[in-house]
């Protein structure tokens, strides 16, 4: 393509902006992240500093974020009840569903409710980067008085079944407005299929729900049955598993899920808060032999990794006592050079997560040992790669893997200066095979055929035993 006709077919698009020419052209890059990129090229032939090579692409960006409301009426209530203060918005993860054919694929962002003056705690991003509710705005217009809608949504996740999950703490600020809820949605129709409210016994006075990933068992790869829900209680430390197919939940806590106050500083192009967070990284290795997983997690305030057996989080003798065996939940010996916020494991065991220092995305080779000398870099960016809320891993609909990464200026938000005359907010993405490339975190053909299976810690063999992956414990 000549770069004639590049800037002929961009001008096109954006003095146009016609959104079913957008919809051909986006239909006509790709299967999968593709559809997304071609407007960002054409903002990056009249700002060639979008176009800065990170090794993730940038999809999306905001200095501030506007919002899709259903009348101008409704807009002018949400001003006058502070439901909608401008600015106020911060947008913390993001997740894609992709769709066959000349249907939109859609991206997903949550905007948890610090406080006041969020109009939607979810919902999607238009093509003019407007936020839309999800599923619609009647689930959010509520401000915690209609417990029956979403109150304030940290993370989401979306399975392999297209099943949406939302996790809604409950909260607005400090206070318990309404009972933590777990909600699934069927995105086929965007209907609600499944909502458990926390019992009171798995949660206490300061828990925050942030994080949930699905584990699904089943017996092949078209069985949704037999789901299991984790989701990281950052200020309560602790970890709540729900039982989908049994419809019921438990409270499992455990000294590793605690923050490191020596790590509770944080610094980023140079601002400085304190945040005590625990638990609040979540990723979930490919299945083992026996059927479990490993679920990878840490504190935000910490530079430890630590790992858990699913088998141990499913045991549901913790409805009776939440205490875990101090010795179930293990950490590796090795630390990262800095706090890490959110983290995602591919089908081959491959780690991806953020660091504060520098900015950027990193990878890590499961089957190696957990050590820095391990740790590869995906992406760097002090401007654009600052504070990786969101981190996940997309399959688009030709089964390749795509890295999703939500980036933000969190430290000016902790630190009140933040400011609409710069951009605050990104959402980055590329294909895996793209961006791991030459890259020494691709797995060889032997450690597929050894991988941090064989790393297991078995009955037969004692914990000392093992020094690489998942085991390299203390």
């Amino acid at each position: 393509m000549s770069r004639r006709y590049q800037n002929r077919m961009c001008g096109q698009l954006l003095s146009q902006y016609d959104s079913h020419l957008l919809d051909i052209y986006k239909a006509e890059m790709g299967y999968g992240v593709e559809r997304f990129f071609l407007l960002a090229y054409c903002l990056a032939c009249c700002w060639p500093g979008l176009g800065a090579k990170t090794g993730l692409r940038i999809v999306r960006q905001w200095a501030e974020l506007d919002f899709v409301f259903p009348s101008e009426t409704v807009q002018q209530i949400a001003i006058e009840r502070q439901y909608y203060i401008k600015g106020n918005s911060v947008p913390l993860d993001v997740d894609v569903q992709h769709k066959k054919g000349p249907e939109k694929s859609r991206i997903f962002v949550t905007i948890p409710r610090f406080d006041t003056g969020r109009p939607m705690t979810f919902g999607t991003v238009e093509d003019d980067s407007r936020i839309r509710a999800y599923p619609d705005y009647s689930w959010h217009d509520n401000q915690g008085l209609n417990c029956d809608g979403m109150t304030s949504v940290f993370r989401v996740a979306i399975d392999k079944c297209q099943r949406l999950w939302v996790m809604d703490s409950g909260k607005i600020g400090d206070a318990q407005v309404c009972q933590p809820q777990l909600l699934a949605f069927n995105l086929h129709n965007d209907q609600l299929i499944y909502r458990h409210r926390v019992n009171a016994s798995s949660y206490i006075a300061s828990s925050l729900f942030i994080t949930p990933v699905v584990d699904i068992k089943g017996r092949g790869p078209n069985d949704c049955s037999d789901t299991f829900v984790y989701v990281a209680d950052v200020s309560g430390f602790g970890i709540l598993v729900v039982d989908v197919d049994r419809d019921r939940s438990w409270r499992i806590s455990h000294r590793h899920f605690f923050p490191y106050p020596s790590h509770g500083s944080f610094s980023i192009d140079g601002e400085t808060f304190d945040l005590m967070d625990g638990v609040f990284g979540f990723a979930l290795s490919p299945r083992l032999a026996d059927g479990y997983r490993f679920l990878y997690f840490h504190a935000l305030a910490s530079v430890k990794e630590n790992v858990v057996r699913t088998s141990v989080l499913q045991n549901d003798s913790f409805i009776h006592d939440p205490n875990a065996d101090p010795n179930s939940v293990s950490v590796f010996a090795e630390e990262r050079p800095n706090q890490s916020a959110a983290e995602a494991m591919n089908k081959d065991g491959i780690l991806f997560f953020g660091l504060m220092e520098p900015p950027g995305i990193w990878c890590w080779n499961s089957a190696t040992e957990y050590s820095t000398s391990n740790f590869h870099q995906i992406a760097i960016n002090r401007e654009t790669l600052q504070f990786a809320s969101g981190v996940k891993i997309v399959t688009n609909i030709k089964g390749e893997e795509e890295l999703w990464v939500l980036t933000s200026s969190f430290q000016r938000v902790m630190t009140g200066t933040l400011s609409s005359d710069r951009i605050n907010y990104r959402i980055h993405a590329e294909k895996i095979p793209n961006l791991l490339q030459n890259s020494p975190c691709v797995m060889t053909p032997k450690d597929r055929a050894v991988g941090h299976h064989a790393n297991l810690i078995t009955p037969d063999k004692p914990r000392h035993f093992y020094k690489y992956g998942a085991v390299a414990f203390l």
